[in-house]
């Protein structure tokens, strides 16, 4: 009686144990089990975004050469958000006459900049780009002094920029990809390093 009492208690320990494994598997259609994976929840560093952009344009007297390291977070398959800082050397013709011919005058400008930024892919390799940033710009110009002499003037001033574009994104290997969007500044602003017509701008980033 003591043996067949042992034998049921083991057998009820047996059947818990199963019952508890079954509920942790789901079957699928062709019969066979898969384990059930809890949803993970917080910070994830698979999606996390590194990388950053570079833009180089001649032309005309015009010259712009900067990069920007970016850093950012993929809050969903298609959307990601971050913030970057970048800087950029600028130069562009001034439309003071030179009468001294030594050549033609330039505007020179440091630019240092903090930015946000968020992209949305509308399909698998296409996204759209929004771009926010706050420049502190040392400014070198020519200019007249009191007796209408030219002389050259540095000054620190600060633009804003609000860059809208979009681009195709293209994977190298594993996680890094390579962008090239076509972006325009929609402010404007007087010392903006982006006026004119749209631009182009190349980037390679790990995590999109």
């Amino acid at each position: 009686m003591k043996q067949l009492i042992v034998l049921a208690l083991c057998f009820g320990v047996v059947s818990a144990s199963y019952a508890q494994n079954t509920k942790e598997k789901v079957y699928n259609s062709s019969g066979k089990t898969n384990y059930k994976h809890k949803k993970q929840t917080g910070f994830d560093p698979d999606r996390l975004i590194l990388g950053g952009g570079m833009n180089l344009g001649f032309g005309g007297g015009y010259v712009n050469v900067g990069a920007s390291p970016i850093v950012g977070y993929r809050i969903s398959r298609q959307f990601s958000v971050g913030i970057g800082m970048g800087y950029q050397y600028y130069k562009e013709p001034t439309d003071i006459p030179n009468n001294t011919n030594t050549g033609t005058l330039n505007r020179y400008m440091n630019i240092y900049y903090p930015n946000l930024w968020a992209r949305y892919f509308v399909c698998k390799n296409i996204f759209l780009n929004a771009n926010y940033e706050y420049d502190f710009i040392r400014l070198k110009q020519p200019g007249y002094d009191n007796y209408g002499v030219i002389a050259e003037r540095t000054s620190n001033v600060n633009n804003q920029c609000l860059l809208l574009g979009a681009g195709v994104y293209q994977p190298i290997v594993g996680r890094l990809g390579m962008s090239m969007e076509l972006f325009y500044d929609v402010m404007q602003g007087q010392y903006s390093p982006y006026g004119g017509p749209p631009r182009i701008r190349l980037s390679i980033a790990a995590g999109f």
